[in-house]
């Protein structure tokens, strides 16, 4: 029996027929409301048959808007958060995430069925997996006790701390998800869930879902990183080649500017809320090169206009347990108090049980969720200008967790630097729209006009 839930909240009308009467319409005169109207009179069997028919030489021959035109919210709770990782990655499914700061001890977390058959130090590998795991939430628990902020003291707490969440995706994205989430590197639990979301959306439209035989796969999707991926060769050469500083990212291009884009034209955009400026800033480009912690890559990858390829979290185990603490985040609040030793005492130790359980045979897919979310991977960020305004200027706000704000300020300074037209518009939201969203607004915009300046 799992020990997560769930639920389909709620599906566009028939997101079958719905999606059958819109590719239906590329091709006849009537419109699609009206061809939706005309499959209504038939017979249940007959519309059935209609649609499997068209579905299978549209959605199922790779014209994936066909998949599209409908919406499928699921609520899911007590699932790791090896799982919402996955659940993340595609960048066309949309979340609501509970957030890492309401974890509990009492809830309890995941623990694969696998390690209950494999002796680890002379005891049930489970023993000595749960002792750790209830270890780090009660040291979580005695550090926000002791005025650590919950957001800081959090990544300590394991993948499989179990959360919940919300997930709205369309045929075409829950289609993609089962198939990354169909390899041998990913986590059972994560097959497992993808699984259940995919039998309840089969259960409201068979045909959307159906396997039709033809493989395009990967080709009509629109690609996301793969946080599980075995291996990521391309990646791995970035992060032997560069070297960054850790809760840096570094600029590894510089911009290809259209020389029209100007101070003006950028101005123009921001101000006046001009689309069609906006949608020119997306025509510039920059790459980055980011070392973060796994809280912040779950915050990372939510940012759904950032195209991102990760490297594999496997690799990344791998060389923290080759260098030990090498790949480990500490935030500066740990840093500065009583804390910091047994945080970077449990992190090793966190890293080293995983080790272990790999060398006695657990498989590294399942053995992974008892990783510590302050273990560093790399993220290759593309952001374009747009991004560079819009984006950056949510994450350089002051409302923003402080690790993913360092960064984002690092990419805001370097941008600035290969792209002097951006310079006073990669800034906080609050000088981008003029004034501060926030219920609590910081004084950052009122220093901005006298001169001061300061980067946090």
């Amino acid at each position: 029996m799992s020990d997560f839930e769930v639920k389909l909240l709620a599906v566009t009308g028939d997101p079958q027929l719905i999606s059958t009467a819109g590719a239906l319409g590329c091709f006849e005169e009537d419109a699609s409301y009206e061809i939706l109207e005309r499959l209504l009179s038939l017979s249940p069997e007959e519309r059935d048959k209609k649609s499997k028919a068209v579905l299978k030489n549209s959605f199922g021959m790779g014209h994936g808007s066909v998949g599209d035109q409908n919406c499928f919210i699921f609520s899911i709770k007590d699932l790791p958060r090896a799982a919402t990782l996955q659940l993340c990655l595609p960048e066309y499914a949309a979340h609501l995430q509970q957030s890492l700061r309401r974890a509990k001890p009492e809830r309890g977390f995941h623990t694969p069925m696998v390690f209950k058959d494999l002796q680890f130090s002379g005891s049930q590998p489970n023993l000595e997996v749960v002792r750790v795991l209830e270890e780090s939430f009660w040291f979580y628990s005695e550090m926000t006790e002791a005025g650590i902020p919950a957001e800081d003291a959090r990544y300590l707490l394991p993948l499989y701390t179990r959360t919940n969440i919300q997930t709205a995706v369309n045929a075409r994205e829950l289609c993609h998800l089962w198939a990354m989430s169909d390899k041998k590197s990913i986590p059972s639990v994560v097959k497992a869930v993808v699984g259940e979301m995919m039998f309840l959306a089969k259960k409201e439209a068979p045909y959307l879902f159906e396997d039709f035989g033809f493989n395009y796969e990967s080709l009509a999707w629109y690609p996301s990183s793969q946080l599980f991926a075995e291996k990521n060769e391309t990646v791995d050469r970035l992060v032997d080649r560069y070297t960054t500083k850790e809760n840096q990212a570094l600029l590894l291009d510089q911009p290809l500017l259209n020389k029209a884009i100007t101070m003006e034209t950028i101005r123009e955009a921001i101000q006046n809320r001009n689309e069609a400026e906006l949608a020119n800033l997306k025509h510039i480009h920059f790459e980055f090169l980011a070392p973060m912690s796994l809280a912040c890559f779950h915050q990372a990858t939510r940012q759904r206009t950032w195209n991102q390829s990760v490297e594999s979290i496997y690799m990344a185990a791998f060389r923290d347990l080759q260098k030990p603490l090498s790949r480990m985040f500490i935030p500066e609040s740990v840093k500065k108090s009583k804390f910091v030793n047994r945080y970077e005492a449990l992190h090793r130790e966190m890293i080293e049980i995983y080790g272990s359980l790999v060398k006695k045979g657990v498989p590294m897919s399942e053995a992974i969720g008892v990783v510590p979310h302050s273990l560093i991977i790399y993220d290759w960020i593309h952001v374009n200008g747009w991004n560079a305004i819009h984006s950056i200027g949510k994450r350089t706000c002051v409302k923003a967790q402080l690790e993913i704000r360092r960064i984002a300020w690092a990419m805001a300074r370097q941008i600035r630097k290969a792209a002097p037209v951006f310079d006073g518009f990669v800034e906080p939201q609050c000088v981008t729209y003029g004034k501060c969203p926030e219920k609590e607004p910081c004084d950052y915009i009122e220093r901005k006009k006298s001169g001061e300046n300061k980067n946090k």
